[in-house]
């Protein structure tokens, strides 16, 4: 082997050591490589958190990129931070079949989801 192919394939042997180091030291972006806040099952009443989703009592199951209940299924088209604990989110959604949009806000305070949207807040407690 040549000093110029041994040197072309160390050079590229150190840089791509240096871009994986680098890249293990960045911080996860929003919504990214770690759960939000928003992330998780809730339910107006504890008793809720037991049923399952055939129920139409059935808890919110919120994931990273959307959320069910019961025959309610939202995924998410953009979710912004508006802060500390607070998201503004855009979602396509199927409610009995009907597809629509919904614009919200998820607010996180302790264990407690607030959904804010065009038809007032609904306040939720975490599940488990």
């Amino acid at each position: 082997m040549t000093r110029a192919r041994r040197r072309a394939r160390t050079g590229w042997r150190s840089a791509l050591a240096a871009s994986l180091a680098l890249a293990s030291t960045l911080t996860p972006s929003d919504g990214f490589a770690r759960d939000q806040a928003y992330v998780g099952t809730w339910a107006a009443k504890r008793a809720q958190c037991r049923l399952g989703q055939d129920n139409q009592d059935a808890p919110l199951i919120v994931t990273r990129n959307g959320y069910d209940q019961h025959e309610t299924h939202c995924r998410f088209g953009s979710v912004r931070s508006r802060g500390k604990d607070s998201w503004r989110v855009r979602g396509k959604c199927s409610v009995q079949g009907d597809a629509q949009s919904h614009d919200f806000t998820f607010t996180v305070s302790g264990s407690r989801l607030t959904i804010r949207d065009k038809h007032g807040a609904r306040v939720l407690q975490r599940c488990g």
